[in-house]
C-alpha cells in the first residue's frame, strides 16, 4: 500500500487493509500499530507513495468504519491540512478523496470538534494552510443531510470571504470549495442556477440584482435543500443591504418565499440570526413599498417557522410601534405587526387588541400615532377576522380624529379610509352610524373626517371614484348620475340616504373652511340635481335642522342656522311653503328641545327670507310664535321672544297688536299668567321701545293687583334702561300700592319698585330721580313714605355713581323729618342714613350749610305747627338719630378750614338744638370731646365762640353727662380766659355760669 508502484495494487492494499480492520474490529487499529503506521506514512516526507498509500488507507477505513473511525479522523486532521497543499499532485488528490469520504461520514459530534479547527485556519497568515482550510471545508459538502444543514450556514460566508483573498490560490480554493456545495444540491431549480449564484457570490457587486431577478422569476416545483439554503442566503443578505430599492424589494420577497419552499422549515434556523436583522433594517425603509415587502416577509417566515422561532419579533414591533424617532419607523412597525398578527392567528389576537386599543389613547402622540397607524394596515391582512372587532376598534378611530397632533389625526383618517375601503358593503350598518354621530361632532376636525369618511363610503356604494374636478357656481348640477343614486337608494335605503343626505346638507354651512369644502364635494359628487333632492329630502333635512337647532353645542346650532338660512336665500319660494309648515307642525312634538329648535328655525328662516315673501306666510307665522311664547319651558320662550324680534322686522305693528294681547289675556289666568308673562318678558328683552306703551296701561291699571305688580317688577328686569321714559307711570300706581290693605299686593309691589329703580342707568337717574322727589313731597303720607324707602333702597343698593343726587336728596328728607306722619318721619331717616352712607368720607363738610338750612327749615316747619312749645324735630327724637348727622359735622370739625369749623360748630349746636334730651344722650359724649379739643388749640375767635355756645346748648340738654368731662373743660377754660375778643368771654361767661351751677 505503501511501497508498491503500481495504483492499482496501492488501492487494492488500502481495500483489505480496511477489510481485515473491520473483520478484526475497531480495536486492531491499536493492536497492529495500524493508526500509527498510517500517521508515520503521511509524515514521511520522503516517499510520496507512502504519504499517497497513507491517504488511500484513510479514505478506506473511514468509509468501511464510518462513525467508529471518528476519533481517528480527529487526531488525523492537522496531517490531512497538510496533504491538501502537498507537491504531488497524486497525493493532493488522494487527501481530497480521503477528506470526502471522511466528511460523508462525520456525526453532528463530530462536525462540532472539526468546523472549527478549519475555520481557524482561514484566519492563518499562510496561505497554504488557508488554501488547505478552505479545500477541507469543500470537502464538508459530502456531510450527511443533518450535519449539512448544521455546518453550510458557518461555511459559505466563510468561502465567499476567501474569494477576496489576495493569494490567487486561495480564492481558487474559495471558488471549488463553492462549487463542490453547489454540487450536491438536489433542487433541479437551485442546481440550474449555480453559475449565476456562485457568480453573485463572487461578483456580489455586479451579479446580486441579476440572481435576485433570476430567483424571483423561477418557478419553484420542488422544495429547497440546505446546501440551495447556503448559496442563496449570503445573497439574499447582500441584496437586504443594498442601497437599491428594488434589490431591496427583491431580496425581502425572497426571504417570504424561502420559508415556505424549504424542504425542513427547521432548515432556515441557522439563517435567521442573520437575516432577520436585515429585515428589521428594511422595514423602517423611508420607501412604503420597501416596508410593504418586508411586512409580508415578516408575515410568511412566522406562518413557514412558527412564532417560537421569534420569541422577540413581536415585543420589538410593539416597541418600534411607540419610537419617538420618526414617523417612518412607525410606519414600519405597524405593517410587519399586522401581517405577523395575522400570521399568529385569530386567538393570539383576541388577546393584544385590547392593549392596542388602549394605547391609541396614550399620553404620548408618537404612541397614540403608531397603534393608530396599525389600523391602517390590519384589514389588509387580517381581512374578515378583523372586522369583527370594527365595533371596538371604531370608538379610538374617531377619537384620534380630534386629536391635537397633526400627525395622529392624519393615521386615524388613514385608517378610517381603510375600513371604509374594505369593509363598506359588509359591514356598512356598524360603519354608517359612527360616521354619521362624527358629522356631527362638537370638533371641527372630527366633523370634517367623518364628512370624508362618509364621502368615501358613499363613493363605494355608488360606484365613483370620487375624485371629479368639479366646476365652482351653481348647485343646481352634480357630477352624480341618476344610476348612482339608484344604487345609493338601494343599498342604504330610502329612509336612511335621506338622513345621510341632510347631514351632508347641512354641514355644507359649517363654520370651518374645510369641513364646508369636503361637505360641497361630497354633496356635488352624489347629488344629480340639488332642488330636485331636497325636495325629497326636506322632511328630513328639517328634522335635522330642527334637533340641530336646540342642541347643547352652540356651534351645531350656529351650523344649522346657517344651512337653514342659505337653504331659504338660494331656494326661496321654492322651498317656503315646505319649510313653515313643518317648523309650524314642530312645535307640538312633545320634546321641548325639539320645540326650542323650531323657535330658532323660524328666526333663522324669517331672517333670511325676503319681506315680502314672508307676509304671505304671516298667517302661520305669527299663531306659531305666539303659541311659542306662551310654551311651558323657558328655553322655548326665549327663543320664541328671538323668533318674535325677527318677526317684527317684517311684519312690524300687526306682530305686536296680534301677539301682546293674547298674552296680556294669558295673564289674566290663573293657570297661563305664569308662562304668558314669560313670554311678554321675552319679547320686551328684544323689542323694549315697541312693546312697553301696549303693555303698561294694562299692567298700572289700579286697582293693582298682587300678579301685575309682579309683572311689572319682572318685565322691568328685562325692560332694564329702556323702562327710563315710562317712570312717571309705573313709580307712583307701585308706590301707592306699597300701602296696600292687602299684604301680598304690598309685598310684589315694593319687591317691583326696588326692581325698577336698580335697572335704571345713568341717563335713566335724570328721570328717576325728580319722580322720587315728587314723590316725597306728595300730599299723600303713602306716597311720602313710599318715595323715602325707594331712595334708601336706590342708594344702598345701586352701583351708579349717585354722589351728585345727594345734597337734593338730603335736603329733602331732613325736611321730610318734622312730617305729621310717624312712619314717614321713620323712613326719611332711614332714607338720610343711607344717603349719607353714599358720599365719600372727604366730601361730606361740604354738605353742612345744605344741612343746616334743611334742619332750620324743618325748625321753621314744626314751629309753625307748634305755637309757644319747645320746638324738636320728631325725626330726631328717634333713638339714634344723631348718628347719620355726626360724621358730616365731626368731619367739618377735624379737617374743614376755620371758616368749615365755625359752620359745623354752629350747626351741630342748631340740630342738637331741636334734639331730644333723650337722643342727645346716648351721643353727648362723641359730640363733646372734638368740640373741647378743638375749644384748646389755637383757632380764631369765631370758632371758639361758636363752640362755646354749641357747648352752652349740649350743658342745657346733657347736663350730668358732661361730668366726666370736667377736668379738660377747667384746662379749656384757663386757655380761653387768655383770649382778648369780647364775644368770646361773653360766651365762656354764660358757659361757666352754667357749668357752676350744674356741678356745684
Amino acid at each position: 500500500m505503501m511501497k508498491c508502484e503500481k495504483y492499482g495494487e496501492r488501492r487494492g492494499a488500502a481495500f483489505g487493509l480496511a477489510g481485515v480492520v473491520k473483520g478484526f474490529r475497531i480495536t486492531s487499529l491499536k493492536k497492529y500499530g495500524i493508526a500509527a503506521t498510517l500517521q508515520q506514512g503521511l509524515e514521511d516526507r520522503a516517499s510520496a507513495k507512502s504519504r499517497e498509500g497513507a491517504l488511500l488507507g484513510f479514505e478506506c477505513l473511514c468509509e468501511k468504519l464510518g462513525r467508529l473511525f471518528e476519533p481517528y479522523v480527529i487526531k488525523m486532521l492537522p496531517l490531512l491540512l497538510v496533504s491538501f497543499s502537498d507537491q504531488v499532485l497524486a497525493v493532493r488528490e488522494a487527501a481530497e478523496c480521503a477528506a470526502r469520504a471522511m466528511m460523508s461520514q462525520l456525526t453532528g459530534h463530530g462536525v462540532k470538534l472539526v468546523l472549527p479547527s478549519l475555520l481557524k485556519g482561514l484566519e492563518d497568515k499562510a496561505w497554504r494552510t488557508k488554501q488547505s482550510s478552505v479545500q477541507l471545508l469543500g470537502a464538508m459538502a459530502y456531510c450527511a443531510p443533518q450535519q449539512l444543514s448544521q455546518c453550510l450556514p458557518k461555511i459559505v460566508p466563510k468561502l465567499t470571504e476567501v474569494l477576496t483573498d489576495t493569494h490567487p490560490k486561495v480564492q481558487a480554493a474559495g471558488q471549488t470549495a463553492l462549487q463542490q456545495v453547489g454540487s450536491v444540491i438536489k433542487n433541479p431549480e437551485i442546481n440550474a442556477l449555480v453559475p449565476i449564484l456562485l457568480s453573485a457570490l463572487t461578483d456580489p457587486n455586479d451579479h446580486t440584482k441579476h440572481s435576485l431577478d433570476i430567483l424571483l422569476q423561477t418557478t419553484f416545483i420542488n422544495s429547497i435543500d440546505a446546501p440551495s439554503l447556503a448559496l442563496l442566503v449570503p445573497i439574499v443578505h447582500r441584496g437586504l443591504r443594498e442601497r437599491g430599492v428594488d434589490t431591496k424589494k427583491k431580496a425581502a420577497q425572497i426571504v417570504g418565499n424561502m420559508s415556505s419552499l424549504v424542504t425542513e422549515p427547521m432548515d432556515m434556523i441557522p439563517y435567521i440570526g442573520l437575516l432577520l436583522p436585515e429585515v428589521k433594517k428594511v422595514l423602517v425603509d423611508p420607501i412604503p413599498e420597501v416596508r410593504g415587502v418586508a411586512a409580508r416577509a415578516l408575515g410568511s417566515l412566522i406562518v413557514g417557522m412558527g412564532e417560537q422561532i421569534f420569541p422577540d419579533l413581536v415585543p420589538w414591533l410593539l416597541e418600534t410601534l411607540k419610537s419617538d424617532n420618526s414617523n417612518v419607523e412607525r410606519s414600519g412597525a405597524a405593517q410587519g405587526l399586522s401581517e405577523v398578527l395575522a400570521a399568529l392567528g385569530k386567538d393570539y389576537f383576541d388577546q393584544i387588541l385590547p392593549d392596542i386599543i388602549r394605547n391609541c389613547s396614550h399620553q404620548k402622540a408618537s404612541v397614540r400615532d403608531g397603534h393608530l397607524t396599525l389600523f391602517r394596515y390590519l384589514p389588509r391582512s387580517m381581512g374578515a377576522i378583523f372586522q369583527n372587532h370594527l365595533q371596538a376598534v371604531l370608538p379610538a378611530i374617531l377619537d384620534g380624529l380630534a386629536d391635537e397632533n397633526e400627525s395622529v389625526r392624519d393615521a386615524a383618517l388613514s385608517a378610517g379610509h381603510i375600513f371604509v375601503e374594505y369593509y363598506a358593503t359588509t359591514s356598512l350598518p356598524l360603519l354608517l352610524p359612527a360616521i354619521e354621530d362624527g358629522i356631527f361632532s362638537d370638533n371641527w376636525r372630527i366633523r370634517q373626517s367623518s364628512v370624508e369618511l362618509l364621502g368615501d363610503l358613499l363613493f363605494k356604494v355608488a360606484g365613483t371614484s370620487g375624485k371629479a374636478i368639479l366646476e365652482g357656481g351653481s348647485d343646481d348640477e352634480g357630477a352624480s348620475t341618476e344610476a348612482q343614486g339608484r344604487a345609493i337608494v338601494e343599498v342604504l335605503g330610502r329612509a336612511k340616504r335621506n338622513e345621510v343626505l341632510a347631514a351632508v346638507y347641512m354641514v355644507r354651512s359649517d363654520v370651518s373652511l374645510t369641513v364646508r369644502q369636503a361637505a360641497v364635494h361630497v354633496w356635488k359628487t352624489i347629488v344629480a340635481n340639488t332642488p330636485r333632492t331636497l325636495k325629497e329630502i326636506m322632511p328630513v333635512l328639517m328634522d335635522t335642522l330642527i334637533s340641530s337647532l336646540a342642541s347643547s353645542s352652540s356651534e351645531r346650532r350656529q351650523v344649522a342656522g346657517r344651512a337653514l338660512g342659505e337653504l331659504v336665500r338660494k331656494l326661496g319660494e321654492r322651498v317656503l311653503p315646505s319649510i313653515i309648515p313643518i317648523l309650524s307642525q314642530g312645535l307640538k312634538d312633545p320634546n321641548a328641545s325639539r320645540r326650542q329648535g323650531v323657535c330658532i328655525g323660524l328666526s333663522e328662516v324669517m331672517g333670511s327670507a325676503g319681506k315680502h315673501q314672508l307676509l304671505s306666510f304671516m298667517g302661520e307665522l305669527i299663531p306659531t310664535i305666539r303659541t311659542a311664547l306662551c310654551d311651558s319651558t323657558q328655553e322655548v320662550r326665549e327663543s320664541a321672544g328671538l323668533a318674535f324680534s325677527t318677526l317684527y322686522k317684517s311684519a312690524g305693528l300687526q306682530a305686536i297688536d296680534e301677539i301682546v294681547p293674547t298674552l296680556l289675556r294669558a295673564m289674566e289666568d290663573d293657570e297661563t299668567s305664569a308662562t304668558a308673562l314669560d313670554g311678554l318678558k321675552q319679547i320686551l328683552s328684544v323689542r323694549t321701545a315697541a312693546i312697553l306703551p301696549h303693555i303698561l296701561p294694562k299692567l298700572v291699571q289700579p286697582p293693582l293687583s298682587s300678579f301685575n305688580a309682579h309683572a311689572l317688577g319682572a318685565l322691568a328686569e328685562v325692560a332694564g334702561p329702556g323702562l327710563s321714559s315710562h317712570i312717571g307711570t309705573i313709580l307712583p300706581t307701585l308706590i301707592l300700592a306699597m300701602d296696600d290693605e292687602d299684604v301680598d299686593v304690598q309685598s310684589t309691589a315694593k319687591k317691583a319698585a326696588e326692581t325698577i329703580v336698580l335697572v335704571i342707568d345713568d341717563e335713566g337717574v335724570e328721570t328717576l330721580i325728580p319722580e322720587l322727589l315728587r314723590g316725597v313731597n306728595d300730599n299723600q303720607a303713602s306716597m311720602r313714605r313710599g318715595a323715602a324707602y325707594l331712595i334708601g333702597f336706590l342708594f344702598k343698593n345701586s352701583k351708579l355713581y349717585l354722589a351728585d343726587e345727594a345734597p337734593d336728596m338730603m335736603s329733602t328728607l331732613i325736611t321730610l323729618l318734622s312730617d305729621t306722619d310717624n312712619a314717614t318721619v321713620l323712613a326719611a331717616w332711614e332714607a338720610f342714613s343711607r344717603v349719607v352712607g353714599s358720599v365719600p368720607k372727604e366730601q361730606l363738610p361740604t354738605h353742612i350749610k345744605l344741612v343746616r338750612d334743611a334742619v332750620s327749615t324743618a325748625r321753621d316747619k314744626e314751629r309753625r305747627r307748634r305755637k309757644g312749645v319747645p320746638v324738636l324735630l320728631p325725626g330726631l327724637c328717634l333713638p339714634k338719630a344723631l348718628q347719620p348727622f355726626l360724621p358730616i359735622f365731626q368731619q367739618g370739625l377735624i379737617s374743614g378750614s376755620a371758616e368749615t369749623k365755625e359752620q359745623a360748630a354752629e350747626g351741630l349746636g342748631e340740630l342738637i338744638d331741636v334734639t331730644s334730651e333723650k337722643t342727645l344722650r346716648e351721643v353727648v359724649v362723641p359730640i363733646t370731646g372734638p368740640l373741647i379739643r378743638i375749644l384748646g388749640d389755637r383757632f380764631p375767635w369765631q370758632v371758639k365762640s361758636a363752640i362755646l355756645s354749641t357747648l352752652t346748648i349740649i350743658i342745657a340738654k346733657g347736663g350730668l353727662a358732661l361730668k366726666p368731662f370736667l377736668p379738660q373743660l377747667q384746662t379749656t377754660f384757663v386757655k380761653c380766659l387768655q383770649d382778648s375778643n369780647r364775644l368770646v368771654w361773653s360766651s365762656l361767661s354764660v358757659f361757666l355760669s352754667m357749668v357752676s351751677s350744674l356741678f356745684t
